[in-house]
């Protein structure tokens, strides 16, 4: 099969989730013997490892690996990431992107089995748009809905402040997806986001609804520490415990809530803690706020930056992980929550707030016991954002960690009952396969 993946992140332009996802979904394509050419832009990491051509209507570069080819266009030169710059000038350069990918697509559309499009709003949305009734199939697979995240009077959880005006189009972009053949969420939270989106935007649920389907990300199986390696990790309880969040270091993220959440609970501890915060800097003056904060805590608190310029490859993923025992996603969205499998699969208790995606995957509302400050799972523990999470959510996640070493005992069993689900749900083996299922018109949608 001939699949054509279009990505803005794809190896060093990955930035998040989403370039995750792409790379490993291509990775099990080519071991499934699938030929994959991946669509994407060119930053300043890109470019010195190609020769552009300029021959066509913007240079570009093609780079062959056998059954992998990987086709950039240059859209912005002296760019760091594809999201560089304020809103108005990322969305012109994604719009232009695609408007790129679109004129590629029309001159080889034969060439493919499958166009698969990744991404939020305008790839998904408006590609499969102008690819619908040319290409043999056009699946949208939607990381994230933009517009999510801004509140209609255009307040942003962090990510960014919109007019009106810039919510309508993100709204617009978004709802397109609904002229792909299948549109693929990442979870429960998004795919009714989605209806929620394209329905306020005059399309018949009837028309799409069939066309949903569920297929989340995951990890690799040789990834998943073995549940004796585990047992010993997390058998005693160490003199320092040492907590981490990993994730793009963003206002959207609230590693803030991670930082006082440890402050407050070592108030209440003798333990020593080491917390630190690892991910790609997206935002100085955000930085520069968490390490203000990171001044101002208890002596038995140790607060530690860790920054990166790239997304982490498995083998520092696993150096990253190894060495914690508690695992925090602070973020106050978050439709999935793919970081707390990562860290889950190397052996770490789990802590979250009570967002979308980390509800659904730790069956909190099914399986969960309520408290006071959130839930405690048979897979770890939420804590509950509220109606004012600047208020609270730092005080109930101060809870979570003060519970989750006072039953440091049972930790391990968590971690090795969350690590069964993983198994049996979140693996890029499996995740490929589902995919390539949809492609072939195998797939079975139980959503």
């Amino acid at each position: 099969m001939n699949i054509a993946i279009v990505s803005l992140q794809f190896e060093k332009t990955a930035t998040g989730g989403g370039g995750v996802h792409v790379l490993n979904i291509t990775q099990q394509f080519l071991k499934l013997n699938h030929n994959v050419t991946i669509l994407s832009i060119h930053t300043n990491r890109t470019l010195p490892d190609v020769e552009l051509k300029n021959d066509w209507q913007v240079p570009y570069s093609i780079e062959d690996r056998g059954n992998l080819q990987v086709v950039r266009f240059l859209i912005d030169r002296n760019i760091e990431h594809p999201y560089v710059g304020d809103k108005d000038t990322e969305l012109d350069r994604i719009m232009r992107f695609a408007k790129t990918v679109v004129a590629w697509l029309e001159q080889h559309i034969g060439e493919f089995d499958v166009i698969s499009l990744h991404g939020h709003h305008i790839i998904p949305g408006w590609i499969a748009k102008q690819l619908q009734g040319k290409a043999k199939l056009v699946t949208s697979t939607i990381h994230a809905l933009e517009s999510t995240y801004v509140t209609e009077k255009g307040i942003g959880f962090g990510n960014f402040q919109a007019t009106q005006q810039m919510l309508s189009r993100l709204r617009h972009w978004e709802a397109m997806a609904v002229f792909a053949d299948y549109i693929i969420v990442n979870s429960l939270k998004v795919r009714s986001d989605f209806i929620k989106i394209a329905t306020g935007q005059g399309y018949n649920l009837k028309d799409f609804e069939q066309k949903i389907v569920l297929i989340s990300s995951g990890v690799t199986l040789d990834f998943l520490l073995d549940d004796q390696e585990i047992i010993q990790k997390l058998k005693q309880k160490p003199q320092t415990i040492r907590i981490l969040t990993f994730s793009r270091i963003d206002p959207s993220k609230g590693h803030e809530f991670a930082i006082m959440a440890t402050g407050l609970a070592a108030q209440q501890l003798d333990e020593k803690f080491e917390l630190t915060i690892t991910g790609i800097p997206e935002n100085q003056e955000y930085v520069d706020k968490l390490k203000r904060l990171a001044q101002n805590l208890p002596q038995n608190v140790t607060i530690k930056f860790d920054f990166k310029t790239a997304i982490s490859p498995p083998e520092e993923k696993k150096q990253i992980l190894d060495d914690k025992h508690i695992y925090i996603l602070p973020s106050l969205q978050e439709p999935f929550g793919m970081s707390i499998i990562e860290a889950s699969a190397r052996g770490n208790m789990i802590i979250s707030n009570d967002t979308t995606g980390p509800m659904f995957m730790m069956e909190a509302e099914t399986k969960g016991k309520q408290t006071d400050w959130g839930y405690i799972t048979p897979y770890g523990a939420l804590a509950k954002r509220t109606e004012d999470p600047f208020k609270n959510l730092a005080q109930n996640l101060s809870k979570a960690i003060i519970w989750t070493i006072e039953n440091w005992d049972t930790g391990y069993k968590r971690v090795l009952a969350f690590n069964e689900r993983i198994r049996k749900y979140w693996t890029w083996e499996g995740i490929a396969q589902q995919y390539i299922q949809l492609f072939t018109g195998n797939f079975a949608n139980n959503q």
